[in-house]
């Protein structure tokens, strides 16, 4: 499988002369506008029940865990956690694409990707989201050997202060 080199560089809609800070400070696109407006931790829940993290940074990076990720029955192999990008796509929604890796317990060598593309749409509360899903089986060749629709909603994983 061949990936193509690409920057992971985040959304900038700033001008020209115009700091990341003075851009986010402004809500020029509206209340859910914000491309920043997703980063930071997240509880999701599939239609299925699957709980997961996930984490946006500022600089357009995403980290995903579920549970499996550790496993000894062949039948479920382990797999990497997650890593991807993020893009802002306006009015309050964002392009998601994250890879892992499955692999052979015992040897350590690749067995397939999964690759999850999602279009992640903000609530007006901005502490929650709802998400549509690609969710795509690629063999070590690079060919997509099985394919799947989901959706999942998720929750912003709120600070809270010891006391």
């Amino acid at each position: 499988l061949a990936l193509a080199p690409s920057g992971t560089e985040a959304q900038s809609i700033a001008q020209p002369g115009q700091s990341q800070d003075r851009q986010d400070a402004s809500d020029e696109h509206g209340k859910q506008g914000r491309p920043w407006a997703i980063v930071g931790s997240w509880l999701s829940t599939t239609a299925t029940g699957l709980r997961q993290f996930m984490t946006f940074h500022s600089d357009g990076t995403v980290l995903r865990s579920v549970p499996g990720e550790v496993s000894t029955d062949p039948a479920r192999p382990p797999h990497t956690p997650a890593f991807g990008v993020w893009r802002y796509l306006g009015k309050g929604r964002f392009g998601v694409t994250i890879w892992d890796l499955f692999y052979d317990v015992n040897t350590a060598q690749p067995l397939r990707y999964i690759r999850l593309r999602l279009e992640v749409t903000l609530a007006d509360d901005r502490d929650s989201a709802s998400a549509r899903a690609i969710v795509e089986t690629i063999d070590l060749q690079g060919v997509v050997v099985g394919s799947r629709t989901g959706s999942a909603n998720m929750v912003r994983i709120p600070f809270e202060p010891l006391e």
